[in-house]
């Protein structure tokens, strides 16, 4: 993604014009941690996303390379896979995650997700690596 002239590099900004709005967070969230794909999975959160912010948040994700558009250019056709960059992110979405559960009285997680979370981590963000190698790898096998 291309940074405007004179724009503030401080890490918390910088973060903050990647990450910085809800749905976005809530996009990779469902991405990474339920493994939706198809647009029209995404609107089916219990957040209730419009269609135009979806797939505006989804172009933004792509243009920060955080997700990768997957599929022909037919509508029902198109997914998206996150990459990389977006598993990296992992830890601090968790520990988002975290403080909520305990500043928020009424947060209401996932609650295999929350134990995967507190119990080990590492082995969860390992794990979700593990499935979108093989995802992708199906993906390449496919458009043989």
């Amino acid at each position: 993604m291309k940074r405007a002239v004179g724009k503030s590099t401080c890490p918390m900004n910088m973060f903050l014009e990647v990450f910085g709005d809800p749905w976005t967070l809530l996009v990779l969230r469902d991405m990474l941690l339920v493994g939706k794909r198809r647009p029209v999975e995404f609107l089916d959160s219990a957040e209730r996303i419009s269609t135009s912010v979806l797939l505006d948040r989804l172009k933004r994700l792509e243009a920060a390379n955080l997700v990768a558009r997957v599929g022909s250019g037919e509508r029902n056709q198109v997914h998206y896979v996150p990459t990389e960059r977006a598993v990296d992110a992992l830890p601090v979405l968790f520990e988002m995650a975290l403080w909520s559960m305990e500043h928020e009285p009424h947060a209401q997680p996932l609650d295999q997700v929350i134990t995967r979370i507190r119990s080990d981590p590492d082995d969860y963000i390992a794990e979700i690596r593990a499935e979108l190698d093989r995802e992708m790898s199906e993906s390449a096998g496919a458009g043989r």
